[in-house]
């Protein structure tokens, strides 16, 4: 039986669901017939809001990065290991929550098979999150949780690409632990 959701509740449950799927099996791991029957409605019916599955993707990417924007400006006035901690909290929720990889991580592995202006959104996300690590590290440094000689470039790049890497080695392994020691670890490093 099909049933009848209003509008903004049709586009913001897709997108729920599209953040499960990206983050479970891949952008690539699912289509708009598997969206259509989880939200019980026919698959035309989401063509209203997403005219292509790239449209789909580009909403998914401007969704997680509204997220991350919000959680900084959320935890901007923490000193910035806490910051750092609180965001390696949130990943760690995604290994304990049916073992979900970062959303970059996962669009990076199907790049090649997106458009120019999905890998631009993508690219644009990645660089915003860059760019807070590299802040944040620095103000680190101010707050004397970081080594004084720290390369905040280098520590930037280091700890997002850990988070993606220990990601999913925590999901190969099905251990949550994994990526939780390994974070906390290379935070201690930067000390």
């Amino acid at each position: 039986m099909t049933q009848t959701l209003t509008p903004p509740k049709t586009y913001n449950e897709a997108l729920k669901r599209g953040h499960y799927y990206l983050q479970t099996v891949g952008f690539n791991g699912f289509s708009f017939q598997d969206l259509a029957n989880d939200l019980g409605i026919r698959k035309a019916s989401l063509h209203y809001y997403f005219s292509s599955k790239e449209d789909l993707g580009l909403a998914l990417i401007k969704e997680y990065e509204k997220y991350f924007n919000n959680f900084t400006k959320k935890n901007a006035k923490l000193p910035a290991i806490q910051q750092l901690e609180a965001w390696l909290k949130y990943c760690y929720g995604m290994t304990k929550d049916h073992q979900k990889l970062c959303p970059i991580g996962v669009l990076t592995c199907e790049l090649n098979t997106f458009s120019s202006k999905m890998h631009k959104s993508l690219a644009k996300f990645q660089s915003n999150q860059r760019r807070w690590a590299h802040q944040t590290l620095k103000q680190g440094i101010k707050e004397k949780a970081f080594r004084k000689n720290l390369d905040t470039s280098w520590a930037a790049d280091i700890f997002l690409e850990s988070i993606q890497g220990g990601l999913q080695i925590a999901r190969l392994h099905k251990k949550p632990a994994l990526f939780q020691k390994t974070l906390k670890g290379l935070l201690k490093s930067f000390s």
